[in-house]
């Protein structure tokens, strides 16, 4: 492992002027110099030094300790940058740090404080001879001069500038780079799923001094442009259709593309009726004005949280003899959209589909949706084969579920598959221009949608269910994505208990938005329910949602048939699939053939190979683009939860991953590894 020396301001400075300009020849594809490797979100590079016969030859290079991991589960799902010779990253606590990326010694690093938080790359602005370096640390943007570590002074304040939305007073946080067109930082935001959450905003931002340049609301405003959509009124209180995800951007156009997220609340929709645009939506913008070009809407008033889980890919594709420009975005429920990129026409049949109505007081599904014909996943739940064991423990997890296709959530519970994650997750597709495929990495487990009636008004439960039910679950038994919080006394006192609410820990977010008697709230039900008084007789309730459950098995593997995970080359002129290989292992079930959820995606070289992490098996792979034929793997010291970052120094291809680790069972890491063949 390399932690580099320590250096003083004057002589980090000059080193690292002159190491930049020693290496100010190498070429761009050199580079990785933008999250997933360009603007266009492509995850492709051109170098080719490492190939189909030498791959096997990969060792590692070097190791970097990044710092110190956040407690209760931290994850590191950073892509670092590298240019001209030096590579960027992130901590688990967001500490920002500078290495020569040929040896992985460290040249600087920056601690902007507090605990850290999920986030998954930086962004890099240059003008002439002057670069900075900037990323999103929960609500912040912080600003650092590339060479030094050191903050530029003349951004914001003293390099760091407040993004909170002025509307509510909701959970916010950005845990993806933005996009930077020329002296514009254009950036999305993360918001609760819940009552208060923050309403949808696209930004630019001046890379000068931090100023707001336009701003285009994917959460209309009432009376503006989408608002005809929503109920008279809905707009008051509605808050989501965010962009999390990140986006892309055609740079010769000016067209940026933007995923935008579900409307908040999630799953009941009574006081948010209607289409609710943005929501759901892909939207075209102009990336210097903000200005809407195109949208197509995925889902009318989403009830299941299928919102578009990653940045869009631009790609090619080829029909009648000409090349068409078009934009690829899947989804959660295992569909891909293509669209021209200048019209927004798409370039696959979208059938309209009927839905089911909601038996729900107040609520009205959507009559119908638009469906992709094309899909890379199961579109139904074929129950497990496993053994009798797991057939018999997953039949009674389903008898009582609702398993039609767009069943709208109930008491009861609704089946939804693929679940919450899907399908495509976050780690997002890469594009082969050299045979116009789409690579991704996708996964089939099922979800259960349920929902529970609490009393109307002000209560210790009622804070709870809207705060944070849906990831420790109804009775605090825990999810898939939050831990039980039935023994929470036995392991951590009130004060601490205090502390992670307002800060945060692992995977879960600050929930400082929460003024005092509503921490006092939560904080008492999480700890001791059973002191609190029956809630009073009441006829009026509201719907919270159960939290994220998964349909699993009597070891707590998936509850379907496999494969669980798979790796997809698709033929985007015809939306065909290539192939389609078992993807990834869980820890207990290697060599079984059978795939894993996977978290993080793909990297395609013009040599033909498909670098990976993902997997919860602590694996990085290579595979062959042409036939998904493994040709390579090596462990990692924690899970690859990341999308690796391939770049070259004085000739030598490296590629390398953050294993951060921290999610379904394997330990959380805070070590870069990367990798290259032999000198």
């Amino acid at each position: 492992m390399n932690k580099g020396p320590a250096f003083t301001y004057f002589a980090l400075a000059t080193f690292s002027l002159c190491f930049c300009t020693a290496r100010s020849l190498d070429a761009q594809d050199s580079n990785w110099s933008t999250y997933l490797g360009d603007p266009g979100r492509r995850h492709y590079s051109e170098l080719d030094q490492i190939n189909r016969d030498n791959v096997h030859e990969l060792e590692v290079a070097w190791v970097y300790d990044s710092g110190e991991a956040r407690g209760g589960g931290s994850t590191m799902y950073t892509s670092p940058l590298i240019i001209d010779g030096v590579l960027y990253g992130l901590s688990p606590r967001l500490v920002a740090f500078a290495l020569d990326a040929a040896t992985g010694e460290e040249l600087w690093r920056h601690d902007p404080g507090g605990s850290g938080s999920a986030q998954r790359g930086l962004m890099w602005w240059q003008n002439d001879d002057e670069a900075r370096l900037f990323y999103t640390a929960g609500r912040e943007l912080i600003a650092l001069e590339a060479s030094t570590g050191q903050p530029v002074e003349e951004f914001g304040e003293n390099g760091r500038l407040d993004l909170t939305p002025s509307r509510s007073s909701g959970p916010f946080f950005i845990s993806v780079p933005g996009i930077i067109f020329e002296d514009l930082i254009v950036l999305g935001f993360s918001t609760g799923e819940g009552d208060r959450s923050h309403a949808g905003v696209i930004r630019a931002y001046s890379a000068i001094n931090g100023d707001l340049v336009w701003q285009f609301n994917s959460l209309p405003l009432v009376g503006g442009l989408g608002s005809e959509t929503w109920a008279e009124g809905a707009l008051d209180t509605a808050g989501g259709a965010n962009n999390w995800t990140g986006m892309a951007l055609d740079v010769e156009r000016e067209l940026l593309f933007v995923p935008t997220g579900s409307a908040a609340p999630d799953f009941y929709g009574a006081s948010r009726l209607g289409d609710n645009l943005f929501a759901n939506c892909l939207l075209a913008l102009d990336a210097r004005t903000g200005e809407l070009v195109w949208y197509f809407q995925a889902v009318r008033h989403d009830l299941w949280d299928r919102d578009f889980p990653s940045p869009p890919t631009l790609v090619q594709l080829e029909r009648d003899g000409e090349v068409i420009d078009a934009v690829a975005v899947t989804t959660k429920s295992g569909h891909l959209f293509v669209f021209d990129r200048d019209t927004g026409e798409s370039l696959y049949d979208i059938e309209e589909v009927e839905t089911l109505p909601s038996d729900l007081p107040g609520e009205r599904a959507a009559r119908s949706q638009p469906v992709s014909t094309v899909a890379f996943t199961r579109q139904t739940f074929e129950i497990t084969t496993r053994n009798q064991e797991a057939v018999d423990f997953v039949n009674d997890v389903i008898k009582d579920l609702d398993q039609r296709p767009w069943a709208p959530p109930t008491l009861a519970g609704t089946l939804i598959y693929p679940a919450y994650d899907g399908g495509a997750e976050w780690g997002g597709s890469a594009f082969d221009p050299n045979s116009n495929r789409l690579i991704l990495n996708a996964q089939e487990i099922g979800g259960i949608v349920r929902l529970y009636e609490i009393p109307v008004g002000f209560s210790n439960r009622n804070v709870y269910a809207e705060n944070c039910g849906a990831c420790h679950g109804i009775d605090r038994e825990g999810t898939d994505v939050g831990p039980s919080l039935v023994d929470i006394g036995d392991r951590l006192s009130r004060g601490e208990t205090v502390r992670i609410i307002r800060e945060g820990r692992g995977r879960m977010p600050s929930f400082e938005h929460l003024n005092e008697m509503e921490r006092t709230a939560a904080l008492t039900h999480i700890r001791s329910p059973e002191s609190e008084e029956e809630d009073p007789p009441s006829t009026e309730v509201e719907y919270a949602f159960a939290g994220y459950l998964r349909v699993r098995d009597h070891e707590g593997l998936p509850g379907n048939s496999p494969p669980w995970g798979t790796l997809n080359s698709i033929d985007l002129a015809t939306g065909e699939i290539d192939w389609q290989v078992p993807f990834g292992d869980y820890p207990d079930q290697e060599g079984s053939g059978y795939g894993a959820e996977s978290y993080g995606g793909p990297v395609v070289t013009a040599a033909g190979l498909i670098f990976i992490g993902a997997t919860p098996d602590r694996k990085i792979r290579a595979y062959d683009v042409r036939d998904g034929e493994m040709l390579w793997q090596a462990d990692l010291p924690a899970a690859g939860f990341a999308t690796p970052a391939m770049y070259e120094v004085d000739g030598q291809q490296y590629v390398v991953i953050a294993a951060g680790g921290g999610r379904m069972g394997p330990p959380s890491g805070t070590e870069y590894v990367a990798f290259s063949l032999p000198r």
